[in-house]
């Protein structure tokens, strides 16, 4: 007893020093140990011995109960025997991550040297846990077809996964993205910056060759799993074994083999035949993947020079490739060529009526002729539209479609290596590495980002994506076994390198929005260039301690996320164009010198006239505050931000009889604001001044008063953008029943024990949302950045300024000061953003029940009842939206409706 006591000391000393639940990266062994005639059988020897030759081993208690816990993924063979019965072995039993798997025996009375051979595997029912979730494991991760090699993909099918559109926008049981957790072995792989919006993408791409299994916990999740989300994904990345095995392969999807696009059919490029071109798609997936022990030298210990490395350590490389060389059909919208030239197209009755702008602009002593830098760009824009197809537009007489197709090519690398070493009877260790390369090869199509017109530049984005996960599990005596890991995410994103100020030197070095006066496609496909990572580091264990009827598991977590950008948001200066009603020029487009014309057409020519001569209405452009304190016009800002979470736990699995199990337990979750590390950022001095001058809490009540006009300061480094929440306190229950009735009538419905299973269980589980919120709160308030820009409605441009103009003064940045001056005084110009000082951490709570019946050895029929409830979830709310009450809207609605239901009952409608 003294030294289990040291060794609890021990553990929870290494929790108050940081240490925390692992991510369920192991599962476990259970069952009870019969006699014929039903009596238990107390100190039974039980041993599960896994392809790495391994024995991993427990005795039976009083009740003729065992765990085996913190048991990798795979098969076992476990092995039972007693004195004074025959040995019993089963093999073919599988175990997968976070889940127990069961293994009934009943001895038979006989020699321990007879064997008794059962091949069936584990119970085909789960009777030691309420947590719901489904495996997906071997020839069902290889052989199920889905679209691509992205073993994420697998979930699509399972029962409570919707998706609407591709892949990453799925859901699980209706819950937010920030309610998903996905690891692999152990690794935060998802894209902490996007969590809340994105959290099904996986930065770190699990792959079905390297992937042995996969297990998805929906809901009821123990208290080591409810710290980072209510749904529990994991991947376990495939070991080597005594054997070695490897293989190769190769997919490959052909434009010969892919039928085309009904639209591309209807408006793509024609061949010499007439025919349309075919979207260019020629995939290729290849790689291989091998594993088996690890020979060492003997160092002249034995006969041999080698060690075979059998039952000692072992290795599993997978790598593969994949190109993607592709074509997408666009559109585009044009000018025709007389609208170039000026001439002004319009529709009155079934008769299409021309009009010369130039010629109108004369007689009113305005501009008349195109700007000569827009019309450069038009003549550089027309001289692509030979290597595609030009399609009138109807009822559209000034423009066209332009249709054609860019090329793009993708490349992606993905590495996994793991290795496995026995250490000794009592310890083992394992490392895994993936190690992925996304090469910015071609335009990035998911970005919108390939040319706007053949020839025009392009951008890609690239990434470095890795993990790492290394784990020590350690059996301290036979009732406790440990188990530390350590994981982390590294790697950087690349948006739109190929970005320069040099590429806007045939739009004048600006970026030109003639397209929205002209109603065509602009030139610019992108103005800005970005890097971003997030790491995470997991510093988590993990003790189990099999204690009479109990096995008790406790342990906890230490979790850091960092969030890293770089980003010139803005190459260059923006210009847009149009006619505002002050213009002198407003009146030179009327009914009298475009007679028939409608208001619309009106417009229409005016906002023409306006974009071929470079009639100026705004000039954007901004200064970032940088790392040495001042503002650079459209220079670079760098903004760092960290969180760190942590979790203590302690889950017991309390089996009362053979038949009866109570799973229960308890999670501390404190998690930390997110931490500013950059002074880039900005708050609003107190954060109800998102009420203004109303005060807080009085939306839609006209007339109050009491609030302030909202100020921004400057957020320290270090500080705090939301508040530490530490009450966080996550439940859990579960119990689990296997009926044996006596009646025969039960027991022919129900079966015998074993044969059938109740359920039910509740749980709390915590979300922690993505460091996005903190650019889309913060970083939207002035002070990070400052308006360099003019427009009309702001007061500081001109009226009638052109582009054309030599020093036009409208075409220069607006002042703004070299650093902060805090505080800010907001304007109507700016949005006043805040997070609630008493925000808390989202909560899940999730209760099921539900019953299982035996059919046969092979299957199984299960009815249940899932709920989960979101409490205390992050939203953006917007206090701006339409006031429809107060302002008695919604009184004259139901009046307005009231007489038209008076007019048509009256026959007048």
């Amino acid at each position: 007893m003294k030294r289990t006591f040291s060794v609890l000391s021990i553990a929870i000393a290494l929790l108050f020093a940081g240490l925390t639940v692992n991510a369920q990266t192991r599962g476990a062994i259970v069952g009870t140990v019969s006699d014929p005639n039903g009596g238990l059988v107390p100190n039974a020897a039980v041993s599960a011995v896994g392809a790495d030759g391994k024995a991993l081993t427990a005795t039976t208690n009083e009740a003729g109960a065992f765990r085996i816990p913190s048991v990798g993924n795979g098969f076992y063979t476990v092995t039972v025997s007693a004195n004074g019965f025959k040995k019993v072995v089963v093999s073919n039993v599988k175990v997968d991550v976070g889940l127990p798997t069961t293994v009934d025996a009943t001895l038979q009375i006989g020699g321990i040297d007879q064997v008794v051979e059962v091949t069936s595997g584990g119970e085909i029912l789960q009777t030691a846990t309420a947590t719901i979730g489904q495996t997906i494991t071997g020839r069902q991760i290889t052989e199920t077809p889905i679209a691509s090699r992205d073993a994420l993909d697998l979930l699509l099918l399972l029962p409570g996964t919707n998706t609407v559109g591709a892949p990453r926008r799925s859901s699980i049981n209706g819950l937010p993205k920030g309610a998903l957790s996905i690891t692999i072995d152990g690794v935060d792989v998802q894209d902490n910056l996007l969590r809340s919006s994105d959290g099904y993408f996986t930065y770190v791409r699990p792959r079905i060759d390297a992937i042995d299994e996969v297990t998805v916990s929906t809901n009821n999740p123990g208290a080591e799993s409810s710290g980072d989300g209510a749904v529990q994904i994991r991947f376990v990345t495939k070991r080597g074994t005594n054997d070695y095995t490897g293989g190769l392969y190769w997919q490959h999807r052909n434009t010969a083999l892919n039928s085309n696009y009904w639209y591309t059919n209807r408006d793509g490029v024609r061949d010499a035949n007439g025919k349309a071109l075919r979207q260019r798609i020629i995939l290729n997936q290849y790689g291989g993947k091998f594993g088996g022990p690890i020979p060492f030298p003997t160092f002249g210990a034995g006969d041999k020079m080698f060690d075979s490395g059998k039952n000692r350590a072992f290795f599993f490389v997978n790598y593969e490739e994949f190109r993607l060389p592709e074509t997408r059909t666009v559109q585009r919208t044009v000018l025709t060529p007389q609208a170039e030239s000026g001439i002004f197209s319009y529709i009155t009755g079934s008769t299409v009526n021309t009009v010369n702008l130039w010629t109108l602009a004369t007689a009113a002593g305005i501009t008349n002729s195109a700007d000569p830098t827009i019309a450069s760009v038009l003549q550089k824009i027309r001289s692509t539209f030979g290597q595609g197809t030009l399609s009138p537009i109807t009822n559209n007489p000034n423009r066209n479609y332009f249709t054609w197709s860019p090329a793009s090519m993708s490349i992606r690398k993905f590495l996994a290596l793991r290795f496995d070493v026995n250490v000794n009877k009592a310890n083992s260790v394992e490392f895994v590495i993936n190690r992925q390369k996304f090469v910015p090869a071609g335009a990035d199509f998911l970005n919108s980002r390939e040319p706007r017109f053949p020839g025009f530049a392009f951008y890609s984005q690239g990434s470095d994506r890795n993990s790492y996960s290394g784990a020590v599990r350690s059996t301290i005596t036979k009732n406790i076994t440990n188990e530390a890991r350590l994981a982390m995410s590294a790697g950087k994103s690349v948006f739109f390198p190929e970005a320069s100020v040099a590429e806007f030197a045939f739009q004048g070095g600006y970026d030109l929005g003639f397209g929205t006066p002209l109603g065509i496609t602009g030139a610019t496909t992108n103005n800005s260039t970005s890097a971003r990572t997030t790491p995470t580091w997991d510093l988590t264990d993990s003790v189990t301690w099999i204690v009479g009827d109990h096995s008790v598991n406790f342990g906890g977590q230490y979790k850091r996320i960092k969030a890293w950008s770089q980003a010139f948001n803005r190459m260059v200066p923006t210009v847009s164009f149009g006619m505002d009603t002050t213009d002198p020029a407003f009146s030179a487009f009327s009914t009298t010198s475009i007679p028939g014309a409608t208001t619309t057409q009106l417009s229409e020519a005016r906002s023409m006239w306006a974009g071929l001569v470079g009639r100026v209405t705004g000039y954007t452009a901004t200064a970032y505050l940088g790392s040495n304190g001042q503002y650079t016009l459209n220079g670079e800002q760098i903004t760092r931000s960290a969180q760190d979470t942590y979790g203590v736990y302690i889950q017991d699995s309390w089996r009362i009889r053979p038949e009866l199990t109570i799973n229960y337990g308890i999670r501390w979750q404190p998690q930390g604001g997110y931490r500013i590390l950059s002074a880039n950022y900005a708050a609003l001095s107190d954060p109800y001044m998102v009420y203004g001058l109303s005060g807080k809490g009085n939306i839609f009540k006209p007339g109050s008063t009491g609030g302030l006009v909202p100020t921004v300061k400057a957020v320290e480094k270090g500080s705090n953008a939301t508040p530490d929440d530490t009450n966080n306190l996550a439940p859990t229950i579960g119990v689990v029943w296997s009926p044996d009735f006596d009646n025969k009538v039960l027991k022919s419905i129900f079966g015998t024990s074993g044969k059938s299973v109740f359920r039910g269980g509740f749980s709390v589980a915590y979300v922690r949302e993505g460091t996005a919120l903190i650019g889309s709160i913060l970083g939207a308030n002035p002070g990070g950045n400052q308006s360099a820009s003019r427009s009309l409605s702001i007061g500081n441009l001109t009226v009638g300024s052109l582009l054309r103009t030599s020093g036009n003064a409208n075409l220069t940045a607006a002042a703004f000061p070299s650093t902060p001056a805090y505080p800010f005084t907001l304007t109507s110009a700016n949005s006043a953003n805040a997070f609630d000082p008493e925000l808390e951490t989202g909560r899940v709570d999730s209760f099921s029940f539900g019953y299982q019946r035996e059919l046969n050895v092979n299957s199984a029929i299960e009815f249940r009842y899932v709920g989960n409830r979101g409490r205390n979830l992050w939203r953006q709310h917007n206090l701006n939206e339409l006031n429809l009450i107060e302002n008695n809207f919604g009184a004259e609605f139901r009046l307005a409706q009231a007489n038209l239901y008076a007019n048509i009952a009256a026959g007048r409608g």
